[in-house]
């Protein structure tokens, strides 16, 4: 496959690095400098304006099967897919980081019609909605949900005195419903068995029924009652900050502060917001922190848009005495520092977003839904195909580092157990390393046959 990658930035590297040793891969970038950064990729790098059609026809765009526009600045990622489409039919997908552009009459759909564009990416939307589901489950360090809620995902790093450190899983007593699909210890990923022992420091991932889910909370938080109130802080109101401040707002039960040093624009989120509190300060000033009382909340949310400011914000909330600190990452190799630091939560919309390009180019017909651990492992919805033996889960010969974490049977979702029976028609969402998932694709593609 021939793909054009607009833009040399860090979503553009990571992008090349992925896609380059699979396929032909050219990068335009107006900057001559970015070539020392790609030197060592194999790819071409095209210097010149994205939306010059010469530039376009250096890098073959009438030949191309995939164009992905991701440079900083949305017209000119709108301009250069637009331009593609006039000149030859690759597919296209635009980067953009406003709901301006994403529906600017409302129409989800309208750079599809007035461009030509198949795909918007708005990763600090994503960002937003990720932060959102975290929140809404305590204690719990990523969450997500598949099958319209149906099935969820809970990982949490487990403390000195957890009760999931009392034994081996088998004894654990997980409510029917629930699995652990993951057990990560320091770097290390693997698929948990019956006799596994949980130690402090591991992280798990859960993965069960929304009822099933529902009780395993309760028990990660000791069996206390969830407080009546919980105090949420968000430092940064920029897009981030503030998309998830307009959606906490509208939450029972949670007492909301948006902290934004911009005074035009602290104006602007506070007209928006209904209950929230918006202060005017720079969330990095350990006075106006502490005269605040940060360290009551229950958790602080840093999204400004610098990571070393960032880390400065979360570092000074975890000494206030905040309990849970979420933490936006703008450059991914940062996530690894972020938490060993003792950032609770540090997440990044672009990882996400490259990752969601990757496995279109290359997943074939598994789905995407989640990439979890800086990319380390993803959830994937896979349909069963019509020539598929009916085999039960203990027989499935499925590829390492791989669990079959739920099965979908028409309207129904259920947690598989060694007898069930996989059969044509059924979508499974499987937990898989990333190093294992195009080997899941493929096995269940030509399996039974």
């Amino acid at each position: 496959m021939r793909a054009i990658i607009i833009g040399g930035g860090d979503v553009g590297y990571a992008l090349a690095r992925a896609l380059a040793p699979r396929h032909d891969v050219f990068v335009i970038d107006h900057d001559p400098a970015v070539g020392e950064l790609f030197a060592s990729l194999d790819v071409e790098l095209v210097t010149g304006s994205a939306t010059s059609a010469s530039a376009l026809r250096r890098a073959h765009v009438e030949d191309a099967d995939l164009l992905v526009a991701c440079t900083g600045l949305d017209e000119v990622n709108i301009v250069a897919c637009s331009i593609a489409n006039g000149l030859g039919h690759p597919e296209t997908i635009c980067f953009v980081s406003k709901d301006d552009f994403l529906r600017p009459s409302g129409d989800r759909d309208s750079l599809r019609e007035h461009f030509g564009i198949d795909r918007v990416i708005w990763p600090e939307a994503q960002l937003a909605d990720d932060i959102e589901r975290i929140i809404a489950a305590p204690g719990a360090i990523d969450a997500e949900a598949f099958a319209g809620g149906a099935v969820r995902l809970l990982e949490y790093r487990l403390e000195a005195g957890s009760p999931l450190t009392a034994g081996r899983i088998a004894e654990l007593g997980l409510p029917p419903g629930a699995l652990i699909v993951a057990v990560k210890a320091g770097d290390r990923f693997t698929i948990p068995r019956g006799g596994t022992r949980l130690a402090p420091g591991d992280k798990i991932i859960l993965m069960g029924t929304r009822e099933a889910m529902q009780q395993v909370e309760g028990r990660m938080v000791g069996g206390a009652e969830p407080p009546a109130r919980r105090l949420v802080t968000i430092v940064g109101g920029g897009d981030v900050g503030f998309r998830l401040a307009q959606r906490l707002d509208r939450q029972p039960g949670l007492e909301l502060r948006v902290i934004e040093r911009n005074p035009e624009r602290g104006a602007l989120i506070a007209s928006r917001l209904s209950r929230a509190l918006v202060l005017n300060g720079d969330g990095t000033d350990l006075e106006l922190l502490e005269s605040e009382q940060i360290g009551r909340s229950d958790a602080l949310v840093s999204v400004i848009d610098n990571d070393e400011r960032n880390l400065l914000a979360s570092l000074i909330g975890r000494q206030l005495g905040v309990r849970t600190i979420i933490t936006r990452v703008s450059r991914p190799a940062n996530l690894r520092l972020f938490e060993r630091v003792g950032i609770d939560v540090a997440i990044s919309a672009r990882s996400a977003a490259v990752a969601a390009v990757v496995h279109q180019v290359d997943g074939g017909t598994a789905n995407l839904l989640a990439v979890l651990e800086e990319g380390q492992a993803r959830i994937l919805e896979i349909a069963v195909p019509a020539d598929f033996a009916p085999t039960t889960l203990r027989h499935l010969q499925s590829p390492p580092q791989s669990i079959v974490g739920a099965i979908l049977r028409g309207d129904t979702a259920h947690v598989p157990r060694g007898d069930d029976l996989i059969q044509p028609g059924d979508r499974l969402i499987v937990f898989a390393a990333t190093a294992s998932a195009d080997q899941v694709r493929d096995y269940f593609a030509v399996a039974g046959r």
